[in-house]
């Protein structure tokens, strides 16, 4: 940074504040990359953890149909192998919507994700342009203003 006259150290100011600015608005646009890209892993530990809650409630039935056919006395006549077929084809149909729901989420968010990625990028370029056309029109700017300056001192 130049300190030869008060024009030029405000101009290498406010360059300064500029460039802070590009590199402020890159990092946001990073943070918020990296927030989209988390909720794509959110959702595959919420599919995750779904698929725990099926399991363990599947083995919690089972586990009650155990505990119901050892208090029934021998000589009853309930068939707890029937329920267990029924509970297991009910959960299996469960889980093959929810395969095929999450497998759609997936899909979507991935889409969605590769959408805001290349729209990010696009942003970041049109910024990047913004940002050098300006500070060109600046560094003009400030050519002239220093130049008239000279011209003033010189003149007086």
């Amino acid at each position: 940074m130049s300190n030869a006259n008060p024009i030029q150290t405000a101009f290498d100011m406010q360059r300064t504040v500029l460039e802070q600015t590009q590199s402020a608005t890159h990092e946001a646009i990073k943070a918020q990359k990296a927030a989209v890209d988390a909720m794509v892993d959110g959702a595959e530990t919420a599919e995750s953890m779904a698929d725990q809650n099926t399991r363990l409630t599947r083995e919690a039935l089972h586990a009650y149909f155990d505990a119901v056919e050892h208090a029934t006395p021998a000589d009853a006549e309930m068939n707890m192998g029937e329920m267990r077929e029924l509970v297991d084809e009910q959960f299996d149909a469960y889980d093959e919507v929810q395969a095929e729901t999450w497998s759609a989420i997936h899909e979507a968010m991935a889409e969605g994700a590769d959408g805001f990625e290349q729209f990010a990028d696009e942003y970041a370029d049109a910024v990047d342009d913004s940002f050098e056309t300006f500070l060109d029109a600046h560094e003009q700017m400030e050519s002239n203003a220093v130049d008239a300056a000279e011209q003033i001192d010189q003149s007086a």
